[in-house]
């Protein structure tokens, strides 16, 4: 959808001196039509593309045709159902406290391992 895990990390990493852009990548089981998608020229202007899950690479690479950039996945999940699984406590919180509370700390963890960023 583009408008949670994109927008936290393109904000973050613009906090950290990059340009960044953000969009989703396509459908997801609870919404078909991304509200935010990415453009052909996002794609275009990026040096590196960031995609919040693994199962974005493959979309990023047959539908927008991806090639000769560098594509760091960070496979983290934004699904409070499923970290209620493991982390029942998340049952009871809002999704905006989730986002807060689990969301953005493992987006940060995960991108941090990846910086600095070798833009050309």
């Amino acid at each position: 959808m583009g408008l949670n895990r994109s927008k936290y990390l393109a904000k973050y990493l613009r906090r950290k001196g990059y340009k960044t852009r953000y969009g989703g990548v396509g459908p997801c089981r609870v919404d078909p039509y991304p509200a935010n998608p990415i453009k052909k020229e996002d794609v275009e202007w990026a040096d590196i593309i960031i995609a919040a899950r693994d199962k974005h690479k493959p979309i990023l690479e047959k539908e927008w045709k991806v090639k000769g950039k560098e594509i760091i996945t960070l496979e983290v999940s934004d699904s409070r159902k499923r970290a209620a699984e493991t982390h029942p406590e998340f049952k009871k919180i809002t999704h905006k406290k989730f986002n807060r509370v689990w969301t953005y700390p493992k987006l940060r963890k995960a991108v941090k391992e990846h910086l600095p960023l070798r833009i050309e």
